[in-house]
């Protein structure tokens, strides 16, 4: 049996999102900025696709710009407020945030941008007040992720978008990990700029959104032509863009039964391993987080090691944002929270999405405390002691 829980990397393509790209790839021959019968058709097509985008965060259809993901849809937020900033010279963001925030902000800075970095308490908490306090009359935009990618920590940013609105900065929310795991709704939420994935909820790669109010002045990054509203020339994915629209449709339908199910397995599973596991750690809090991502400090093991070692039985997990993948440094969102480096790298984030069942969540629970009790006794003392790792019970 093979468990994948890395949902916060990439869901599973949804049958219904796979069944709307097939219709796109078999039925689709047109541009849709052509003229003619076909491309109007491809047009009409990409439009309902909009509509359903919009529909999941309670924005209107003409405020959706399609992009090739997060991280597109980050960069053109983070560089087209940077451009249009005028003198406003300031960005005020979190030692929190995803790389598609974080590597923006640092070309930003050597190009002479002041760049302020809140820092959160050990939960992962960006304190409103202090965030709030930061913002003021020079700052060109304020951009925090919802959900923060690797402990689920959801932020409180009303009073956030409260002072950037009196501020007249721009506030933009990194929300790829929040849509389809929580309610998201532009309005209520205040942002000027939103950032989707496709992948995220089960829709395909390669396809994701930015909700930019009509108010909000950005420039765009890729020059041609007139597509989404000027924000992003070039020729859509249409089939990307089709099986977003029906994945968000399903998200809006099913959320909150989802959400319910989600957080009943993810309890079943953190109970279980806290019942096996002797000095188990929760990173990030108990409440005000979302459901479905855990993230947990193993006693007396690299988190390295335990993972590879849970592959080769069948459980997928990781040690954070995939566009980390490889990196050898501990997660820089553990260290900003105040977590050693030793802790940081015995750490694992376990992420459960839309196809996870019952029956592969006992799999794991028990897969994971024999995996974890096997690697504690076999990994090496210098290793341990290097990595200032305590010894693991025998």
């Amino acid at each position: 049996m093979r468990v994948y829980l890395d949902h916060n990397a990439g869901s599973p393509v949804r049958p219904s999102a796979r069944r709307a790209i097939s219709r796109c790839l078999d039925g689709e021959r047109g541009n849709p900025a052509s003229a003619h019968r076909s491309g109007q058709s491809a047009r009409r097509m990409l439009e309902r696709a909009r509509e359903q985008v919009a529909e999941l965060v309670g924005a209107r259809p003409e405020t959706i710009v399609f992009t090739s993901g997060g991280s597109e849809s980050n960069n053109l937020a983070i560089f087209g407020a940077a451009r249009a900033s005028g003198s406003r010279r300031r960005i005020v963001s979190s030692a929190l945030e995803h790389s598609s925030i974080l590597a923006p902000l640092a070309a930003l800075e050597a190009r002479g941008f002041e760049v302020v970095l809140l820092a959160p308490d050990r939960d992962g908490r960006i304190d409103a007040a202090t965030a709030a306090a930061a913002i003021d009359d020079s700052v060109a935009l304020v951009t925090l992720g919802l959900v923060n990618a690797e402990v689920g920590v959801i932020q409180s940013v009303a009073p956030i978008a409260d002072a950037a609105r009196r501020a007249r900065a721009l506030f933009h929310l990194d929300a790829a990990q929040a849509v389809g795991r929580i309610p998201v709704n532009v309005q209520s939420l205040g942002c000027d700029l939103l950032t989707m994935s496709a992948h995220k909820i089960g829709g395909p790669s390669g396809i994701g959104a930015l909700y930019a109010a009509a108010e909000a002045r950005i420039a765009p990054l890729i020059l041609g032509g007139p597509q989404e509203r000027g924000m992003r020339a070039g020729t859509p994915n249409l089939p990307g863009a089709a099986g977003f629209g029906v994945a968000a449709e399903e998200v809006a339908r099913t959320l909150h039964t989802e959400s319910s199910r989600a957080a009943s397995l993810a309890d079943a599973l953190l109970e279980s391993l806290f019942a096996a596991i002797p000095g188990l750690e929760l990173n990030g809090p108990r409440r005000d987080r979302v459901p479905h991502t855990l993230n947990l400090t193993f006693p007396g093991v690299l988190g390295e090691s335990l993972m590879m070692a849970l592959d080769l039985e069948g459980v997928e997990v990781s040690m954070g944002s995939a566009c980390a993948a490889g990196a050898v440094e501990p997660s820089h969102v553990l260290i900003a929270m105040g977590r050693g480096r030793a802790a940081a790298r015995s750490s694992l984030r376990i992420s459960l999405g839309w196809p996870t069942t019952d029956e592969e969540i006992s799999f794991a629970a028990a897969t994971i405390a024999q995996v974890w009790r096997r690697v504690a006794a076999a990994e090496p003392d210098a290793e341990r002691r290097d990595a200032g790792v305590a010894e693991a019970p025998r």
